[in-house]
């Protein structure tokens, strides 16, 4: 890269080329790797390698890599706090320890504590995110408060701005576009007990404003967010029976996502337990437990899930969605550690039962074509059980016996 031909190549062309494939080297998405289930991180490593051309393609790669990539810097009073952002949250983190606290190219300081803390044996520590990253980092805490009722009331948060790279001689400067791109996802941030926000420069009125408003609207009951997850259930069964069998899976996504249960691939995060764990009052769910109106929606989207699957015959995919949750089905009843009799094994006064009998008699049709047959006729029989009426269930059962004869 760093031959004369080539740099004389690249200098050759016209600076708003130039500046595309500088863009294309160190936009943050190129250097970005993606890993199982959810989990991201970032390698720059081969992009900056693009400043050791020579000094003109550094000093204009520079500023593009500015304007790219925006850095926040998190300072909390908490050891392990980078660590639980990125195997919690998922967030990738780009700096902490040393590095991190030493740190100065940051457009955002966050500082999150307590109130009453003080600074302690421990110090504070800090880690280093990118601003296209801090909508996943405050979702994330937002589930955590969500997690555990009553955190934010005991946290302060203060947000302050700073131009890191506006020379001494030079007024502190940070765009409009960047500072709601920084400030704006704060507004997830509810109930906290103390907020600050400003700095040099000090940010925009109507974006603070604009922040306040937003964290001053309260997050959804459990009564609207159980409401929120059947409608969007009920338009992916529209599509799934219109044969869109995709689109029913991604908003039966959605739907898990309005009672907090984000979905990655074949990663299911559970949030908001204690959310959901009191008598609701509002609407058609007045007087029912929210813990169970959640359990029977999350058994009606496994049970969907698997028929989505069953119709695009994914035999692998219907397998695995639906034996996870008989295995946790079978933890109930001891099941998962010794072979019962069907009779033992299902639950028919368990809330949601038909559910559960769907997704045994969809996750054994996998199995038979998987060629699982042992396996399958188990499931069957359980199946039978919970919908002792099904013709269906019972012709499988007949229709697997033969075979396996």
């Amino acid at each position: 890269m760093g031959s004369l031909s080539s740099t004389m190549g690249l200098l050759s062309l016209p600076p708003e080329i130039r500046d595309q494939v500088y863009e294309l080297l160190l936009h943050p998405n190129n250097n970005r790797t993606y890993h199982a289930d959810g989990y991201t991180d970032y390698n720059f490593r081969e992009a900056l390698a693009l400043f050791r051309v020579c000094r003109t393609v550094y000093y204009e790669a520079r500023d593009v890599f500015r304007r790219l990539n925006v850095f926040a810097r998190v300072e909390t009073p908490w050891m392990d706090a980078d660590r639980h952002v990125n195997m919690m949250g998922r967030v990738p983190i780009l700096m902490r320890g040393v590095r991190a606290t030493r740190f100065e190219g940051h457009t955002l300081q966050v500082d999150i504590a307590t109130p009453s803390s003080a600074v302690g044996a421990g110090g504070t520590h800090h880690f280093v995110l990118l601003a296209d990253d801090l909508p996943a980092f405050v979702r994330a805490w937002f589930y955590w408060n969500l997690s555990n009722p009553g955190l934010n009331g005991f946290l302060s948060l203060n947000l302050l701005l700073r131009d890191p790279h506006a020379p001494d001689w030079d007024e502190p400067h940070v765009r409009r576009d960047v500072q709601r791109r920084l400030l704006l996802p704060f507004g997830e941030v509810k109930g906290i007990s103390s907020f600050n926000i400003g700095g040099e420069p000090k940010p925009q009125p109507k974006i603070v404003a604009e922040l306040r408003a937003l964290m001053a609207v309260p997050p959804p009951t459990p009564e609207q967010c159980l409401a929120e997850c059947v409608r969007l259930k009920n338009e992916g069964n529209e599509l799934l029976q219109k044969g869109d069998c995709q689109g029913a899976l991604a908003t039966y996504t959605r739907a898990w996502e309005a009672i907090h249960i984000v979905v990655k691939g074949r990663q299911r995060d559970i949030y908001a337990e204690a959310f959901f764990a009191h008598e609701l009052v509002e609407g058609p769910f007045a007087g029912r437990s929210g813990q169970l109106e959640r359990m029977n929606l999350r058994f009606q989207l496994v049970a969907n899930t698997c028929l989505a699957y069953l119709k695009l015959e994914d035999w692998h995919e219907l397998r695995f969605w639906g034996m996870r949750t008989i295995e946790l089905m079978r933890q109930a009843t001891g099941a998962n550690e010794r072979e019962v009799a069907p009779e033992e094994e299902a639950l028919p006064a368990f809330p949601g039962a038909p559910q559960v009998g769907k997704i045994y008699f969809r996750t054994a049709r996998a199995l038979v074509e998987l060629g699982e047959h042992d396996a399958a006729r188990r499931l069957l029989r359980v199946a039978q059980v919970y919908l002792p009426n099904d013709l269906t269930v019972k012709k499988s059962l007949a229709s697997l016996a033969i075979k396996i004869a």
